[in-house]
């Protein structure tokens, strides 16, 4: 119960009703070590939301739920359900990445427009299509360990691995074109690759039974902060307006601030002239230094904090796509 208490807090009024994505029963849950399926270290909470791997130094983006019941090889016997009404936005029934077969919804009815993502599955329901509405709690497949990772999962750590985040950008296909590294790796999911998907901490909206998710992003710190300059507003401006403030139809540009994990949780336009626009395309603006070094861990920023990471050059460069 004081998990339960504990990540509960104020719920708003408006909000969507949601279930615990396995056939594990929420009501069971008291700590996280009943829900959570541990990676090959055998800690607990390397199955959470985080930078929980390899001794801090490798982040997980969603939440490993374990099975509750298996088969007598070994295998789950737990279905995977839709968290939230939506409707299904991407199948991949191949195991041709690291979330081997997945689903993804979207959430229209949601307080802003989520993604929910279901990865590692052994079986896809066949009624589970592109297109179609999907109420809280029908089933999406069956728990399993599919991967096509550097590492296989082994029967006794299979287990879902749940996200829930935002869409970066529409444009995701021409940022990753023109990325040297990708240039013998095609893009086989389109815009539901995980590059294009910025997930948050899945356990403060799984462990209620409703819960407001422009709350839940508004919630978390902004903790490092880049100004760009543009004629035209990022299509995350235009699908995420309830995360911006100021005159998006005016704006020559924009300060964006962003979670420890890359998350743009919030966007301020600017005007023309206005002393914060930068005299290039985008530049880093402001760190938060208490958080420095989970911040330097995550390849938001340089280790002599003075220039952008590698994640946050990446994920600002995909906001930017097709943006002039």
């Amino acid at each position: 119960m004081l998990l339960i208490v504990a990540l509960l807090g104020t719920v708003s009024a408006a909000a969507i009703e949601v279930v615990w994505p396995t056939s594990m029963d929420r009501t069971s849950i008291r700590v996280p070590e009943d829900y959570l399926q541990a990676t090959i270290s055998e800690i607990p909470f390397s199955g959470s939301f985080g930078m929980v791997r390899e001794e801090g130094q490798r982040f997980h983006e969603g939440v490993d739920i374990r099975p509750t019941t298996r088969n007598a090889a070994g295998e789950p016997l737990d279905l995977v359900f839709s968290a939230m009404d939506g409707q299904v936005a991407y199948v991949n029934n191949a195991t041709n990445g690291p979330y081997g077969k997945y689903v993804v919804l979207t959430h229209p009815k949601a307080e802003l427009l989520v993604y929910t993502l279901y990865a590692h599955l052994a079986k896809i329901d066949p009624a589970v299509k592109v297109g179609e509405a999907m109420t809280r709690g029908k089933a999406i497949g069956l728990m399993g360990r599919t991967s096509a990772g550097a590492a296989a999962i082994t029967p006794d750590r299979a287990h879902l691995h749940f996200e829930v985040g935002l869409i970066l950008s529409t444009s995701f296909g021409s940022w990753y074109s023109v990325q040297p590294e990708n240039r013998k790796s095609p893009n086989q999911h389109g815009l539901w690759n995980g590059q294009n998907l910025m997930g948050m901490d899945p356990m403060p909206v799984l462990i209620r039974t409703r819960a407001n998710l422009l709350d839940a992003v508004r919630s978390q710190t902004a903790v490092v902060s880049v100004t760009m300059r543009t004629a035209t507003a990022p299509d995350f401006v235009k699908r995420y307006p309830m995360l911006v403030s100021g005159d998006s139809e005016h704006a020559a540009g924009w300060r964006v601030d962003f979670s420890w994990q890359g998350m743009p949780i919030r966007w301020t336009a600017l005007e023309a002239g206005h002393a914060l626009l930068p005299s290039t395309r985008w530049q880093l603006y402001a760190i938060d230094n208490s958080v420095r070094k989970l911040l330097t861990s995550r390849k938001m920023i340089t280790p002599d904090a003075k220039r952008a990471g590698e994640l946050l050059t990446q994920n600002v460069e995909i906001l930017l796509a097709g943006v002039r």
